[in-house]
């Protein structure tokens, strides 16, 4: 399959998890990786491997909550080292716990980050991705994007609120005749990356690795994919919602796990 040479990407949270694995494997797909996150320090230590194995990268500070500096940012950049093709929303958070008391402010931080962010970078940067010969704007949703997530209820609201919205985007690019700027929705379950520690995974729905989400990533990108969906029982779970009855799938839910899987969440401090 194709591979990213010629494309200079942003990615959005890149200091670790999967957006610094992303960083570091579109490098070696020939890609100038811009990466950015919340402090220089962890931009630069997966700026600095890139660089060790021969790739291209530079390292950023871009906090997607500070709405205001988004704009700043991208003027910043185009300055410094020019316009991108791509741009992957990979910076996101998670709270955990009964809804009312988890503080009110963590609910609304959840918002900010996970989709008003990811929208004003968005909107910072499509100009770019419709200049380019070919654009990829890539979104990391959620599995729980297609179901509620009880304990999680303001994660899997703000996951939906992405879904919508790279729908409604990818389509109006469609009604636009702008078809060289692909819009993928990525629809991970739980990833090993230290954000979802102490969770319960459901049945039939075992933690995912970073290096596999990865890799299915690259490759919807590749085969220009509306969605990537892991692991491959996700995928039934929108088709099982709508077509079982509400009492049913309640049970169904519970049974499998899904609405108990949070319960436990400990995450990242």
């Amino acid at each position: 399959m194709a591979r990213f040479d010629n494309h200079r990407i942003l990615i959005t949270g890149a200091g670790a998890g999967i957006g610094a694995l992303m960083a570091e494997e579109f490098a070696k797909q020939g890609a100038e990786v811009i990466v950015t996150a919340r402090r220089i320090s962890a931009a630069r230590e997966v700026t600095d491997r890139i660089k060790a194995a021969g790739g291209k990268a530079h390292p950023y500070v871009l906090d997607v909550s500070k709405i205001a500096s988004i704009a700043k940012f991208r003027d910043k950049l185009h300055t410094e080292v020019g316009p991108i093709t791509t741009l992957i929303n990979n910076a996101g958070v998670v709270f955990g716990g009964e809804f009312e008391t988890v503080e009110l402010e963590q609910h609304l931080n959840t918002f900010r980050v996970n989709t008003e962010g990811l929208m004003a970078t968005t909107h910072a940067f499509l100009e770019d991705l419709i200049q380019a010969y070919e654009g990829f704007l890539v979104n990391i949703a959620s599995a729980s994007a297609f179901i509620g997530l009880p304990y999680g209820s303001t994660y899997a609201a703000s996951k939906w609120a992405v879904v919508g919205f790279s729908e409604s985007l990818r389509l109006e690019l469609a009604v636009r005749k702008i078809k060289h700027v692909h819009v993928t929705s990525v629809c991970p379950s739980y990833i090993s990356t230290g954000m979802f520690d102490g969770v319960k995974t459901p049945l039939f729905s075992p933690m995912l690795t970073p290096k596999k989400v990865v890799k299915s990533i690259i490759r919807g990108m590749q085969k220009k994919d509306a969605f990537v969906i892991e692991p491959p029982m996700a995928k039934s779970v929108e088709l099982m919602k709508a077509i079982l009855p509400q009492g049913i799938w309640d049970e169904v839910a519970r049974r499998t796990g899904v609405s108990t899987s949070m319960y436990s969440w400990k995450g990242k401090k």
